[in-house]
């Protein structure tokens, strides 16, 4: 099985790949957070790329920006790597999936940013209904200037998914609206984290529901930035479990696996 598609299926091989890649400025890679195939496809990635462009920044969802300075003070060798995972609140499986990105990314000097919105600032969106609303202690750091909540399409799939979560799930009794302008904040604070390496190539992790079908993220970051040059990597399941039609238009290459 090839590693990589088209997003028309048609079967790429590695080199030919990370070539294409090389075409973009940043390039996303949208996960499956528990994939441990899609996990293995960002580091075939990130090394990758990093062998081509010595240049190459590494941007993690699985990050927060209040946690930049820790990140920072990590790569740099300045504190061990359990103060580093005491105060930077990884992810359950940052182990497993993301310390590889990080090892690599330390190892050959490539910075990371830290990209998402913090919890609470998200959480106090999602509960009061207003994009920056106050919550106790959010810190203005990494506050977009600018946030797009005006798309229709992306508001439909939002409103869908969450339409099937379990009845059990935390945000089941919350506003969809709420919810949603939670969602566009953290699109907005992640694309926002990404301009200062703008003259980079830039290398992003993130789950799929944040660039599927260019929205999310790269949506915020294209209507900041018209010319910038934006890549979109989902995984085959994701492409696969799509109606056909749909295909063509949820990235521009598929990540098949071993």
């Amino acid at each position: 099985m090839p590693h990589w598609m088209t997003s028309a299926g048609k079967a790429m091989n590695r080199v030919d790949a990370l070539a294409a890649l090389m075409e973009y400025r940043v390039i996303f890679f949208g996960e499956r957070h528990d994939s441990r195939t899609d996990h293995a496809g960002e580091l075939a990635a990130l090394s990758g790329l990093a062998d081509r462009d010595p240049n190459l920044a590494l941007a993690l969802e699985m990050f927060e920006r209040d946690v930049q300075d820790d990140v920072d003070a990590y790569l740099r060798g300045e504190i061990p790597e359990g103060v580093f995972l005491d105060r930077a609140r990884p992810w359950p499986n940052y182990r497993e999936d993301y310390r590889p990105l990080v090892e690599f990314a330390k190892e050959r000097g490539i910075p990371v940013i830290a990209a998402n919105a913090p919890r609470r600032m998200a959480a106090a969106t999602a509960r009061d209904g207003r994009i920056f609303a106050a919550s106790p202690g959010m810190e203005q750091a990494g506050r977009p200037r600018t946030v797009h909540s005006d798309s229709d399409a992306y508001y439909s799939r939002f409103a869908a998914a969450v339409s099937k979560m379990p009845a059990a799930a935390p945000m089941k009794g919350m506003s969809v609206e709420g919810l949603y302008r939670a969602q566009v904040l953290k699109d907005a604070v992640m694309a926002a984290a990404l301009e200062p390496f703008l003259d980079r190539r830039i290398f992003f992790c993130c789950g799929h529901f944040h660039s599927d079908f260019r929205l999310g993220v790269p949506c915020q970051l294209q209507k900041n930035h018209p010319a910038l040059k934006i890549a979109v990597v989902t995984g085959f399941e994701v492409w696969r479990d799509l109606p056909e039609g749909d295909r063509p238009r949820i990235a521009d290459f598929i990540w098949v696996g071993e």
